[in-house]
C-alpha cells in the first residue's frame, strides 16, 4: 500500500482570535483532531466543532478553522500516495465532515506509532505507517458510527488496544497510574478490569514482555547486561537481574553465556571480580562466618534454603562442610583454608547434598573484603 505520510504534528495551538485559511485546499488529505471547540468549514457549510470531533478534509476542500473564544488546540496528520484515495474510499469515512467518535482513546497511541516508525525507518517501515493509517481510519468511522449505549460496558477491547501499545512501547517507564488515565479508570479499577481480561496484573504482564524481550537480546549479541536492561526499560540493572532471575531461576549473564556458547560464540570474559559484579552473576549470595574453627555460610536470599532444601535456621548453624559431596570435600577445604588466609576465591565447582539426597552443583566465588568475607554461588545444576 503507497501511502506517504507528509506531516505530523500533535499538541498544536491555534491562539486566541487566530486562524488556518487556505482557500485551495492543502494539497494531500488533512486529518484534524481536536482538543478544544471552534469553527470550521465543512461540507455543509460554516460548523462548529467540540472537543473530541474529527474531521478528514480531501486535497482540494478549502481548509478553514477559527477560533471563537479562546485558543484551539488540535494534532494533524497529512497524508497522499497513489493509495490514499482507495484507502479512504474502502474505508467510507465521509470526507469534509465532522465525525464524533465515542472513543477516542486509540489516536494518541497510533499517532505515536507512526512517528515513532517514521523516525527509525527500520525495515518495512512505511508499510506499517500506512497500516497504522488504515487503522485510524477504520477505528474513526467505527467508533462513530458505534453506538454509546451499547459501548459502554465494554472494556475488552480498550484493554486489548491499550495492552498492544504498552507491549510495542515495552522500554518507556508505564506506571499503573498511566495506563488507567489512558483508560479513564481509577488504577485499582483498572487493574482488577486488566487481570480478568488476561489473567494476568498489569505489571507483571509488563515485566514479562520486558524479559521476553531481552532473552531474544541476550540470545543474539554479546551486548552487556545493563544495556540490555536499560533497553527493555529496567530502572535499574540490579533490579532486572533480580527480575530475570526469580522468573527464569538463572541470572541474565549465565543465561547469555549458555545460549552464545550453544552456538558456539562464547562471550570474553568481563572482569567483574568485585562485589557489584559478582552480586550481579550470581544466583545465591551471603557472608561467611568462622566460628570455633567451622565455617558457617549465611545465605541472604531464600532462593539459597529452597536450593539446599533445608529451612535458614538450619542451613546458618549448620558447617558448610556438611553440605559437601563427600567426593568434593577436599576441594571446598583447599577454597576455605584460601578464604581464611585472606585470599579471593574464584569459580570453584563443588558438588552439594540436598536435603533429598540429590547432588545439585554450584560454582562457587568468594571476596575478602577487610574483615568481612562474601561468598557467590551460580547454580551449574540448571544449565544442564
Amino acid at each position: 500500500m503507497k501511502i506517504r505520510v507528509l506531516s505530523l504534528e500533535t499538541d498544536n495551538s491555534l491562539p486566541q482570535n487566530g486562524s488556518i485559511d487556505k482557500p485551495k485546499g492543502g494539497q494531500c488529505y488533512s486529518l484534524y483532531f481536536f482538543k478544544s471547540s471552534g469553527l470550521i468549514k465543512t461540507s455543509i457549510g460554516l460548523s462548529d466543532f467540540r472537543t473530541g470531533d474529527c474531521i478528514l478534509l480531501d486535497p482540494t476542500f478549502p481548509i478553514y478553522v477559527k477560533c471563537k473564544q479562546s485558543s484551539i488546540d488540535y494534532d494533524i496528520i497529512s497524508f497522499k500516495g497513489s493509495d490514499a484515495t482507495r484507502l479512504v474510499q474502502q474505508v467510507g469515512l465521509e470526507l469534509n465532515t465532522l465525525h464524533t467518535p465515542i472513543q477516542t482513546f486509540f489516536i494518541d497511541s497510533i499517532l505515536d506509532r507512526i512517528t515513532k516508525e517514521s523516525r527509525a525507518s527500520d525495515l518495512l517501515w512505511e508499510r506499517i505507517v500506512a497500516g497504522c493509517v488504515d487503522e485510524l481510519l477504520s477505528k474513526i468511522y467505527r467508533f462513530s458510527k458505534q453506538d454509546f449505549v451499547l459501548s459502554m460496558p465494554d472494556h475488552a477491547q480498550k484493554l486489548r488496544d491499550l495492552r498492544s501499545e504498552v507491549h510495542e512501547t515495552f522500554s518507556k517507564p508505564w506506571t499503573i497510574g498511566q495506563m488507567a488515565s489512558k483508560m479513564k479508570l481509577s488504577p485499582s479499577r483498572f487493574a482488577s478490569l486488566y487481570k480478568k481480561e488476561f489473567n494476568t496484573s498489569p505489571t507483571e504482564d509488563l515485566i514479562r514482555t520486558r524479559i521476553d524481550q531481552a532473552k531474544r537480546m541476550l540470545s543474539t549479541t554479546k551486548v552487556s547486561v545493563k544495556q540490555v536492561s536499560l533497553a527493555c526499560g529496567f530502572e535499574s540493572v540490579h533490579y532486572f537481574h533480580r527480575a530475570f532471575k526469580k522468573r527464569n531461576n538463572i541470572t541474565p549473564k549465565h543465561f547469555q553465556n549458555h545460549k552464545l556458547s550453544m552456538k558456539g560464540s562464547i562471550p570474553s570474559k568481563e572482569k567483574t571480580f568485585t562485589l557489584d559484579g559478582l552480586s550481579l552473576e550470581a544466583d545465591f549470595v551471603g557472608t561467611i562466618e568462622i566460628n570455633n574453627g567451622e565455617i558457617f555460610l549465611n545465605g541472604t536470599d531464600q532462593q539459597w534454603n529452597d536450593f539446599l532444601g533445608y529451612d535458614a535456621e538450619l542451613i546458618n548453624n549448620k558447617p558448610f562442610f556438611n553440605f559437601v559431596s563427600p567426593t568434593h570435600l577436599e576441594i571446598a577445604k583447599e577454597a576455605m583454608n584460601n578464604i581464611v588466609d585472606g585470599k579471593n576465591v574464584q569459580d570453584i565447582a563443588i558438588d552439594l547434598i540436598s536435603k533429598s539426597g540429590d547432588i545439585v552443583n554450584i560454582e562457587f566465588s568468594a571476596l575478602v573484603k577487610g574483615k568481612a568475607w562474601f561468598w557467590f554461588a551460580r547454580n551449574v545444576s540448571v544449565m544442564a
